[in-house]
């Protein structure tokens, strides 16, 4: 009986995990969605440059 126990113990905390992971990544998603575009667009002072060289990053 102990076994069992266990592991369905185990089974719900899996699937419980995995289904908070997923809850977070769409709730993610969706503030990411609905984020103005003057917010997700790059401007000069924040933008990261994408081709710099590891010199240029020091």
């Amino acid at each position: 009986m102990n076994i069992l126990k266990t592991r369905n113990c185990a089974f719900v905390l899996a699937i419980t995990a995995v289904a908070a992971l997923y809850t977070v990544a769409a709730w993610r998603v969706e503030q990411i969605r609905q984020t103005p575009r003057v917010v997700s667009t790059c401007q000069m002072e924040h933008c990261v440059p994408h081709t710099a060289s590891l010199n240029a990053l020091r």
